[in-house]
């Protein structure tokens, strides 16, 4: 089992430790590997707009880097740690620069299913918009949300400098840390897919529009079955998210012909 670890962080401190605890926990099932990426290390060039890896595929993007080698490492992952410290109330920028360059990850979705938690630091604010971003991006990738830790560092850490320590959140912290990675494990194991949420259904019609203005995603989606699906794979819906869907494709064809028209 291969969990890769995506560190936003350009040191590897708050969120790193608390990705390490995680690992900790884990380790007693054994067959199980820990894969850390310190983006910071890696050589991640800006995304320039051109548009290639969207309107043409990923292949034709004119940057050469180490992103390609991150997304290997993360497609061949069984599951997925995504942390982040914040920064100014969002993600680092170390962080944002990679997951621009994967943006067309968004277009045809190649991790359909991937158990992925987030890992939110913070000294103080900022922890619920961008664990809310980061928990947007993991599903526009197909992953399935199983949870965001948000974590005060300042009272979950116990540092003799850090007089804000505070050892009943410091508990409240490592219990739900728990009841996530038993989530996790559970996703890890389960050999049936998840049953997705409204957000997911959402997020994979809105996902489907872009197949009306791209050959390739046309093509990526087509080829998966999933231009006339209600969802990634063959799953039990209820009716009221069956409509839903329905619904948001409808509305969404009918502002794409109102484009054409205009």
């Amino acid at each position: 089992m291969n969990i890769v670890v995506l560190l936003g962080s350009p040191r590897k401190k708050d969120s790193y430790h608390v990705a390490q605890l995680i690992e900790k926990k884990m380790g007693h099932e054994g067959d199980i590997r820990f894969d850390y990426i310190q983006l910071s290390d890696m050589t991640i060039h800006e995304c320039k707009g051109c548009g290639l890896c969207f309107s043409k595929g990923e292949m034709y993007c004119p940057l050469k880097d180490d992103i390609q080698g991150i997304v290997k490492r993360m497609i061949q992952a069984d599951g997925i740690l995504l942390a982040s410290p914040v920064y100014a109330c969002q993600i680092t920028g170390t962080l944002k620069k990679a997951i621009d360059r994967m943006a067309y990850l968004c277009h045809r979705p190649a991790m359909v299913g991937k158990p992925f938690i987030n890992i939110v630091t913070t000294a103080g604010g900022g922890k619920k918009p961008t664990g809310q971003y980061m928990k947007m991006m993991g599903i526009a990738f197909g992953c399935h949300y199983v949870g965001t830790l948000p974590v005060i560092s300042t009272m979950f850490f116990d540092d003799d400098k850090n007089s804000l320590y505070n050892e009943k959140y410091h508990q409240k912290i490592l219990k739900k840390m728990d009841r996530l990675i038993k989530h996790f494990q559970k996703a890890l194991h389960d050999t049936t897919p998840p049953r997705p949420s409204y957000y997911d259904i959402f997020l994979f019609n809105g996902l489907k529009s872009k197949t009306y203005m791209s050959e390739a995603d046309h093509d990526y989606w087509k080829k998966k079955g999933w231009l006339k699906a209600n969802y990634y794979y063959p799953t039990q819906l209820s009716i009221g998210k069956k409509i839903f869907g329905y619904t948001i494709n409808q509305m969404i064809k009918m502002v794409w012909k109102r484009m054409q028209q205009a």
